[in-house]
């Protein structure tokens, strides 16, 4: 007979998947309208050639900008869905991912008190600060979550 291993679920793990998850789809469509915007944008110049090429290379930019946004959103979205299948390349790759997100946010929103913006303008970067403290402090916290995956 052999005993059947349960595998424990930690809730702080599941949060932080599920943030992860919804930050990754939003960088997802948020990235993929820049692409399509930018990419427009970029063509508007070459309608008539008679342009200065700053469209142009501001619409590059949206595009060189949501190709990143998109790449970020899927590693969040495939990190997220390890994790809550348990697995232990999951904990390290929402690890890194979170390290990174509040340490690029943490800045942003340091920048944002020290500029004097208002604090209604600041709510995102608020938002995902916490949403990444609380993916690092449960993937640091969480281990019994992923043994035995």
């Amino acid at each position: 007979m052999t005993a059947e291993r349960r595998q424990s679920t930690s809730i702080l793990v599941v949060v932080a998947g599920v943030f992860l998850l919804v930050a990754g789809l939003l960088a997802i469509v948020t990235g993929a309208l820049f692409g399509i915007v930018g990419g427009l944008v970029a063509g508007l110049e070459s309608v008539d050639g008679t342009g200065t090429g700053v469209l142009s290379a501001a619409g590059r930019a949206a595009v060189l900008y949501g190709i990143a946004a998109v790449a970020w959103g899927v590693l969040q979205v495939f990190a997220a869905a390890a994790m809550l299948v348990h697995r232990g390349w999951g904990r390290v790759l929402g690890l890194v991912i979170g390290v990174i997100g509040l340490a690029f946010f943490g800045l942003s929103l340091a920048s944002a008190l020290t500029s004097g913006e208002p604090l209604a303008s600041m709510g995102v970067n608020l938002v995902l600060v916490a949403g990444y403290g609380v993916a690092v402090l449960a993937l640091v916290t969480g281990g019994e979550h992923f043994r035995g995956a």
